[in-house]
């Protein structure tokens, strides 16, 4: 390839907020890091395409990088009619090289060459049952127009070793055009101070040692599982601590049914909800933790777990889906599921210090390989693959 910039289009509509929620989970912060590494490189020429009826925030636009806008649409579920009309319209155009879409539930289905897309995971085809019954019709559809959408794809990009075989397998696509590009943490993930961790216990009223749970209480998270191991911990530790689940709980459909499990269980007076945490206080919480526990049954790639690790918290963890690549020998993983390994992995890393030790320095270790700035490497090495592939389809 020569030496000329790559003009790269990147749909921003993952840095919107409310475009399908994904300012609040992973793809957001995903969108947000990734867009920033891109621009530090300084090697590629940057459009953002964004959703004119919603707002782009400022922060989220690195200097020198453009933006522009899809066409306005003013129609009910303007974000599906996009994805047939305004925006492959727009990947047509001709001042760009590729168009990078940064979830393949939000690239369009056909029209489209030069195109990347990512994928974080398969997570809504491999465990469908979790999540077609409220319109299977609907659901099929979608994701119908998703496999179109990747048969197309120059280039595919990962989170994940294990996603990437999802792809290949599923999907069948030749192995050489999907690129796996482990995702980052930010910079704040760091061991806090100890007055910094007292601030937060005093104002979360969070006195007692802890167990600490972050992410969403859905069946494929498998909180009812972490419920049930745990109070197999407290059976076995009279001095157990408490489980903390952080996160907007309360308000999850799942939490009525969470709620009568843990009664049912005995343990829920034991059980404390801080409600959100806001990104600022994560390290804090993650690192005035004893233990962290991440009992997912199936991951893409999985930030919790990783970003307890680097503020040197042991972590226990499944190994369902990419867990145990991401995680690697920094955490004690467990089969995904199986409860009683989970309840016996809380208790020695609770109880055992050279194991909290060893976790510990192994977590930090593990975690510094994680960087954004690699991220971009590795999604640039698609980007040249794709350019690659368009030039030799002409």
């Amino acid at each position: 390839m020569n030496s000329e910039r790559m003009r790269v289009a990147i749909d921003g509509r993952a840095l919107q907020p409310g475009f399908r929620e994904h300012q609040g989970r992973g793809i957001g912060v995903y969108a947000v890091e990734l867009v920033r590494a891109l621009a530090r490189r300084g090697d590629l020429e940057l459009t953002l395409w964004h959703q004119p009826e919603l707002p782009l925030p400022a922060e989220h636009v690195p200097a020198g990088v453009r933006v522009r806008a899809y066409p306005r649409l003013n129609v009910p579920r303007r974000d599906r009619i996009a994805m047939l009309t305004t925006v492959p319209a727009s990947v047509r155009g001709s001042d760009h090289d590729l168009f990078h879409f940064l979830s393949h539930t939000d690239a369009p289905a056909w029209h489209c060459r030069g195109v990347v897309i990512t994928v974080h995971d398969l997570i809504l085809e491999m465990m469908a049952s979790l999540y077609s019954a409220r319109r299977p019709i609907e659901f099929r559809v979608f994701r119908a127009l998703e496999r179109r959408a990747l048969s197309h794809a120059e280039s595919v990009v990962t989170d994940s070793a294990v996603t990437r075989q999802d792809v290949v397998t599923r999907h069948r696509r030749e192995a050489a055009t999907v690129h796996v590009a482990h995702l980052g943490l930010h910079p704040r993930f760091v061991p806090p101070p100890p007055e910094v961790l007292a601030e937060l216990r005093a104002r979360l009223g969070l006195e007692r040692a802890f167990v600490l749970y972050l992410g969403g209480i859905d069946a494929r998270k498998n909180a009812a599982g972490l419920l049930r191991a745990y109070a197999r911990l407290v059976a076995e530790l009279d001095d157990a601590p408490d489980l903390v689940i952080a996160g907007r709980v309360r308000e999850a459909v799942e939490y009525p049914a969470l709620a009568a499990l843990a009664r049912g269980l005995g343990i829920e007076s034991r059980l404390r909800l801080p409600g959100f945490v806001p990104d600022q206080d994560l390290p804090a919480l993650h690192g005035a933790a004893r233990v962290f526990a991440f009992p997912s049954l199936y991951e893409g790639f999985g930030f919790p777990p990783l970003e307890a690790m680097a503020c040197g918290t042991p972590v226990v963890s499944s190994g369902g889906g990419s867990l145990a690549e991401v995680l690697g020998d920094g955490a004690l993983v467990v089969p995904a599921g199986d409860e009683g390994a989970l309840a016996d992995g809380l208790r020695r890393t609770l109880a055992e210090e050279p194991l909290r030790r060893e976790l510990r320095a192994r977590g930090l270790a593990n975690a510094a390989r994680f960087t954004w700035e690699r991220t971009a490497e590795a999604t640039v090495v698609a980007y040249r693959d794709a350019m690659t592939r368009r030039r030799s389809a002409r």
